[in-house]
């Protein structure tokens, strides 16, 4: 389902007839600004599995005041996890507790100097990659925001506000959102302090 697609899925919940083109169309910069920070917002608010991508990071020269700094990537847009290597010569990461490392200035900063790796949520700029409830839950969004310009009415952008809700109930019941659990595993904290004490 293509921007135009998921818009005309948008419009046609609230009634209004579908467009062709962002060309053509009377609120064309509306619709294309809503689309792009409906789609950013959703991508950012829950971790989307089909949107997670792994990234080993590399190690700016410079430092922000007593940490180490490692550039994110430019399609970031919500970290997730970071594990550190401790042994050069050991292949595996371990996962690291968020107390031990901040984000700044388009950066991961840590007291660790070694090598990092991130799991993080990208910004997508190819809509294809989207799975059917995040596109569903996309217009039920775009709706919701249209509503207010479109129909003058609260009561339906709650309604729209409610479907979007339910649809992302449905995708975290269908696995398509990763689970908060799935952030920090039982037992963590102890290879975490296993981690930064050696």
């Amino acid at each position: 389902m293509s921007k135009i697609e998921i818009i005309n899925r948008a419009l046609l919940k609230l009634g209004e007839p579908p467009i062709a083109s962002l060309n053509d169309a009377a609120f064309a910069t509306s619709y294309e600004m809503i689309f792009n920070d409906v789609k950013n917002l959703l991508l950012s608010a829950y971790p989307w599995r089909f949107a997670v991508k792994t990234k080993k990071l590399a190690r700016l020269e410079k430092m922000f005041f007593n940490r180490f700094m490692y550039q994110l990537p430019a399609d970031f847009l919500l970290l997730i996890k970071v594990y550190i290597r401790t042994d050069a010569d050991v292949a595996d990461f371990r996962l690291v507790s968020a107390e031990d490392y901040e984000i700044a200035d388009g950066c991961v900063t840590a007291f660790y100097k070694g090598a990092i790796q991130i799991d993080y949520v990208a910004r997508l700029d190819d809509d294809s990659n989207f799975s059917p409830l995040f596109r569903e839950a996309m217009a039920a969004k775009m709706a919701a925001e249209l509503a207010m310009r479109l129909k003058h009415s609260v009561t339906i952008k709650q309604t729209f506000d409610n479907e979007f809700f339910n649809l992302i109930r449905q995708a975290e019941l269908n696995n398509e959102i990763m689970k908060s659990a799935e952030f920090l595993p039982d037992g963590s904290w102890i290879k975490i302090r296993h981690a930064w004490t050696e």
